[in-house]
């Protein structure tokens, strides 16, 4: 079963996210930091990562440099009120990118695109 990690400091988000997800036969669990989530990534396997830009004290682009150097093979998909042009200038090379305005089909399509595409071995790292 395929592991996502959600990072984001909304509660309302990520209870969203958990309940959509597991309906789709993933496997989540949750962070509202980065702290957190490192934590979390350091324990587990995470096939992918659902990341939130704006965060208290860590933001999402400083998480996801960690990611990149200690967690490479969890695939991290950007997720954030910001439209996805600003989104890949704060965070240049994840494996994808998702404005929450876009709707929860597009995420899904998204994280299954992201997932078929490391077992292909088409990773971004």
């Amino acid at each position: 079963m395929d592991k996502i990690l959600v990072v984001d400091d909304e509660k309302k988000i990520r209870d969203l996210y958990k309940k959509l997800l597991t309906a789709e036969g993933y496997k989540v669990i949750e962070a509202s930091n980065a702290a957190e989530a490192n934590g979390l990534l350091m324990k587990d396997r995470i096939d992918v990562v659902l990341l939130d830009i704006k965060m208290p004290e860590i933001d999402g682009g400083e998480m996801y440099e960690v990611i990149k150097l200690f967690h490479r093979k969890s695939k991290v998909i950007v997720t954030s009120v910001y439209p996805l042009d600003e989104q890949k200038r704060i965070i240049n090379d994840a494996a994808d990118y998702y404005d929450k305005s876009q709707g929860y089909d597009a995420l899904l399509d998204k994280i299954k695109r992201v997932l078929k595409d490391g077992k292909d071995g088409k990773g971004v790292y």
